[in-house]
């Protein structure tokens, strides 16, 4: 995650909010590494169940879902994760809203304290629907539009008519008082949707635009080649960077994930700038790549991957083990590698000065090499020196 408002200017972020009482913030910066490690964001697909069909999913969300952990399974979890005392726990599927367990969980976090975010296709999100999230205390809902066209939004997602309700679904959410961010799925497709994009969030007084670089994962597998090409991504990447110094009195915070080599890009674009050693400090905080680091994923029958995109690697399954034994007492071989990536990183990963704040992201590089530790093939840089 590259917050490029508060790289470029200064700008206090939605996380920062979600996170203010973290203990970890209190930290010496040389300890808030291990500290994620062991209490990371967790991302929960409560549900394979999706009413659309979007081309680039990444769990191969289905129209039905089986499988899924008992609401028992999942109020135990959440009990888990709350003594672990994680930073956030993210809802998301499939569609979660289609769970018939969603607002069981969302009000029993709610009560133990857990903090709890929402990922969604903002479809079901009826002003009902969002004045109930705010009861429960959602900190942040995030729903994805892909075009400012509403046709190619909706090819993209498979469902005629998806623009208009989750447009709509991330206005009710608003209205209701809650933290909101508008997202996107970068492509070749949509790369030229940027500037509408941000000016619709900024109409519609949506507080965070967050794009998504597409990782070929799922059905996002089967569009591989529609990924932008190196030169779009660096068009999309310059402009994201001028609107967050342009739009600071806008109240609108941007940012980027999947995509770690975009803050080494960003550090390219700030050689003679004096911003430059302040933004480095950053992203060399941020660590790049989190997988199997800050982020952990729990799928809808209970494995936990290092990463929601790396479904292929199951290092254990919540059913059977407390989540604090699979991640923290006995992690296994494949995390403990991923928390040493950097020192084995291979060919251009390897070699580049930026891999401490970078390293590629390593499911790409799974992809199109079958190596953990192969280089990302997507990067936007030439190998750099030391």
């Amino acid at each position: 995650m590259i917050i490029f408002s508060k790289a470029l200017a200064d700008q206090a972020t939605v996380w920062e909010t979600l996170r203010a009482s973290e203990t970890c913030q209190s930290l010496p910066p040389d300890l808030v590494r291990f500290s994620a490690m062991s209490r990371p964001v967790v991302m929960w697909n409560i549900t394979r169940h999706c009413n659309l069909a979007c081309s680039h999913c990444y769990m191969d969300a289905k129209s039905e879902s089986r499988e899924e952990m008992s609401l028992e399974e999942g109020i135990r979890l959440e009990d888990d994760l709350s003594a672990l005392k994680i930073p956030i726990l993210i809802f998301t599927g499939g569609e979660p809203l289609l769970s018939r367990n969603f607002f069981a969980y969302a009000f029993h976090a709610r009560e133990i304290g857990l903090r709890t975010v929402i990922s969604t296709n903002g479809t079901l999100i009826s002003p009902q629907v969002a004045r109930l999230l705010a009861e429960a205390k959602i900190r942040y809902v995030g729903v994805s539009i892909d075009s400012s066209s509403p046709q190619r939004h909706d090819a993209f997602r498979g469902v005629q008519g998806a623009w208009e309700k989750a447009l709509q679904g991330l206005r009710n959410a608003r209205d209701a008082g809650l933290r909101t961010g508008l997202r996107i799925t970068l492509t070749r497709d949509n790369w030229q949707d940027i500037p509408a994009l941000l000016n619709l969030a900024l109409d519609e007084e949506i507080p965070r635009f967050c794009l998504y670089h597409l990782v070929p994962t799922g059905r996002g597998a089967g569009i591989a080649e529609r990924d932008v090409t190196p030169e779009q991504r660096r068009s999309v990447i310059k402009l994201l960077a001028e609107a967050a110094v342009e739009l600071k009195d806008r109240n609108i915070e941007i940012l980027t994930t999947d995509s770690p080599m975009d803050g080494a890009y960003l550090l390219e674009l700030l050689k003679d700038d004096p911003r430059h050693e302040y933004v480095k400090r950053l992203l060399t905080n941020a660590g790049g790549c989190s997988a199997g680091v800050k982020v952990a994923n729990i799928n809808h029958r209970g494995d936990v991957h290092p990463c929601h995109f790396m479904p292929h690697i199951v290092v254990g399954n919540v059913r059977e083990r407390p989540f604090r034994d699979i991640w923290i007492d006995h992690p296994s071989q494949e995390l403990e590698g991923l928390r040493i990536v950097k020192s084995c990183l291979k060919d251009a990963c390897g070699e580049c000065c930026y891999k401490e704040l970078c390293g590629g992201c390593r499911q790409k590089a799974y992809y199109y090499h079958g190596d953990l530790l192969g280089e990302d093939p997507t990067c936007i840089l030439k190998p750099i020196d030391q």
